[in-house]
């Protein structure tokens, strides 16, 4: 009775929809027209598994170094100018995330101005949203690229504290709609295993690491190699700074990646430090351009054991051409300073005429320690170069005991 009583129901409401309709060989059909808010996007899984996010395919990741957690950041070509739309930040705290856990880890993420590596000035209070989450708003003023109006989500799941930062400064319509659709796809796994870390302030950032003397080259090994410096453009000392080379075609699709950290490891403010990207598989045959990028974070020299190159003497250099081929570079290194030193090694970047950096080479000195005024030596042969290397320049450093 009631399966004829709904087969009835559905008669009704089919004749009387025809009856309404002026041409009744013409269906009535009903489609939802509007595409999902995320269509198209590409998903995002963190290696940890800790979160997941989608993006548009246009989309660059680049993994930022955290000693604590982990942090991811998404930029994207507009016009000519690559810009960070979003930075992911998720750390371990190691206690389930209750109101009052919550609110303390916020509030460390967000630190003071005066304390803060970078200018920030909130706009209004914090604002705690229905599910729990809270919604900051703000200016973040960065050495080089000036000014950044940023919204700041934060949530808790588990024993996780996760923020997104959204980077709004001159958005359209468009991208303001797009960047909603992103941070609505956000997931976070409490079940992932991930150390315990402490929650810091934001320090990622992007705009104030540069680079100069780039060059691209194959080898004799089928390698594509892209070599350059490394500039910071801010006035603090960087460290973990890690650098990423893109490999597109012609439509601007991304057809390969290669990462590397600097073996520089704590880069001076307005220093310098050569490298040597390597595709081991070759240059795509349809790649006809490659962007670098850069991301690092704020070293903290206070609480560091870095040994820089003023503790160093370098002395009694030599360069010279063995019997394959090869340029050698060796001299000595002596401990200028007053603490043990240890993992010595010097770095070295190879230039042409033009200053382009054609080769960089990292190498250990012979002495796994170096006592203040004791000497160590170094030999390097340089098995690859992009150009005729006229010159190089070098740089020592270590870890101090």
């Amino acid at each position: 009775m009631r399966i004829l009583l709904l087969s009835l129901l559905f008669l009704t409401l089919l004749v009387t929809a025809c009856d309404n309709n002026n041409d009744p060989q013409e269906p009535i059909v009903v489609v939802a027209t509007n595409a999902a808010p995320d269509s198209g996007f590409n998903t995002y899984q963190h290696p940890s598994e800790v979160f997941s996010i989608r993006v548009p395919p246009n989309w660059v990741v680049d993994e930022l170094p955290d000693e604590n957690g982990v942090r991811v950041q998404f930029s994207v070509l507009e016009d000519t100018e690559s810009i960070v739309r979003l930075t992911v930040y998720v750390v371990n705290a190691g206690l389930p995330m209750t109101r009052e856990t919550f609110l303390a880890a916020s509030d460390s993420y967000q630190p003071p101005e005066d304390i803060a590596d970078f200018d920030w000035q909130p706009i209004g209070s914090p604002i705690d949203m229905s599910d729990g989450s809270r919604r900051v708003t703000g200016v973040r003023v960065y050495p080089l690229t000036g000014a950044r109006a940023l919204n700041i989500f934060m949530q808790g799941n588990g024993t996780y504290f996760s923020a997104l930062e959204i980077d709004v400064t001159d958005a359209s319509e468009e991208t303001i709609q797009r960047l909603n659709a992103v941070a609505n796809t956000f997931r976070v796994n409490p079940d992932a295993s991930m150390e315990v870390g402490e929650v810091v302030a934001a320090s990622s950032f992007t705009g104030d690491v540069g680079f100069d003397s780039l060059m691209n080259w194959n080898d004799d090994a089928g390698g594509f190699n892209i070599t350059g410096r490394v500039l910071n453009l801010t006035n603090s000392a960087l460290e973990a700074v890690r650098v990423t080379g893109y490999l597109f075609d012609t439509n601007d699709n991304r057809l390969t990646e290669k990462s590397l950290i600097l073996t520089t490891d704590v880069l001076q403010a307005g220093g310098t430090a050569p490298f040597r990207l390597r595709f081991e598989g070759g240059r795509p045959s349809t790649a006809v351009r490659f962007e670098m990028h850069a991301a690092a974070r704020v070293a903290n020299l206070n609480n560091s054991d870095f040994y820089g190159p003023e503790n160093f003497d370098v002395q009694e250099n030599d360069a010279y051409y063995n019997d394959n081929g090869k340029l050698v570079i060796s001299g000595q290194v002596a401990n200028i300073g007053s603490r043990l030193a240890k993992g010595v090694k010097v770095v070295i970047g190879m230039l042409d005429e033009n200053n382009n950096v054609v080769g960089a080479e990292t190498v250990f000195i012979n002495k796994d320690e170096l006592l203040p005024a004791d000497v160590g030596t170094y030999d390097v042969a340089i098995l690859d170069v992009g150009g005729a290397a006229v010159r190089y320049e070098l740089s020592v450093m270590g870890q101090a005991e």
